[in-house]
């Protein structure tokens, strides 16, 4: 697995330098940065520490389609999660699960971290392809993003040093997207009203995110939607 870590809108240097330390702390190198709200200055170099050399290699970009360009599988943060099962988009993972899931892929994955002040957005979290939550206590369930990056960083790191998994070709970005473009047409095929349709959609798609299926997987599924859908034709 290849890791890119993705800031969006951040606002304390602080936090900037902390990330970038800890990054290094785990073994991650590849940092992100959409439209930061202050300035990479003297703050940032000294949280950053031993770690300066992350914060001067990073991406300053001004919107996340660029932050993602050449990830395979997006996975947004948060700290507010679904409390009615209907809510399918704040459907979330522990960090834990995460890491044990995907660290023996060979996808490359970016981990997003949203402003300080408001976290990422619901549109933002609709281009993740998973979501991630640190369990905490109910009455002040926010973390400072430093110290959020750092327990999703160390669980990534145990994974990956601590279970060696043997190598799995996942099913990358093109085979998820194939899956759910047949999955949509067998949809309209039942006629289902156009809301039913759009919550169907979502819950597959996060069936599919979640189970991190292989290459081998994606194909056979996706054969079997085919031929289903080629029927659905021809009864119509």
């Amino acid at each position: 697995m290849d890791t890119r870590v993705v800031l969006v809108e951040p606002e304390h240097e602080g936090n900037i330098g902390a990330v970038a330390r800890l990054m290094k702390n785990f073994g991650i190198s590849e940092l992100f940065i959409v439209k930061p709200k202050v300035k990479l200055g003297m703050e940032t170099m000294a949280y950053a520490s031993h770690a300066r050399e992350i914060v001067i290699g990073a991406a300053i970009v001004d919107d996340l389609y660029t932050a993602l360009e050449g990830v395979n599988f997006t996975v947004g943060t948060t700290s507010i999660t679904a409390k009615k099962s209907g809510n399918l988009l704040r459907i979330a993972i522990t960090a834990e699960e995460l890491a044990k899931s995907i660290s023996s892929s060979n996808m490359k994955v970016a981990l997003l971290f949203g402003r300080e002040s408001k976290g990422l957005s619901n549109m933002e979290l609709e281009k993740c392809d998973i979501i991630v939550t640190i369990p905490s206590n109910p009455a002040y369930r926010t973390l400072n993003i430093a110290y959020a990056s750092a327990l999703v960083f160390y669980e990534l790191w145990k994974a990956k040093t601590e279970h060696k998994q043997g190598y799995v070709e996942t099913a990358d970005v093109q085979y998820r997207d194939r899956l759910v473009h047949l999955f949509d047409e067998i949809l309209k095929k039942n006629f289902l009203p156009i809301h039913k349709q759009r919550r169907a959609r979502k819950a597959f798609k996060n069936i599919i995110s979640r189970a991190f299926i292989s290459k081998r997987e994606a194909t056979l599924v996706i054969g079997v939607l085919r031929k289903t859908l080629l029927k659905l034709s021809l009864i119509d």
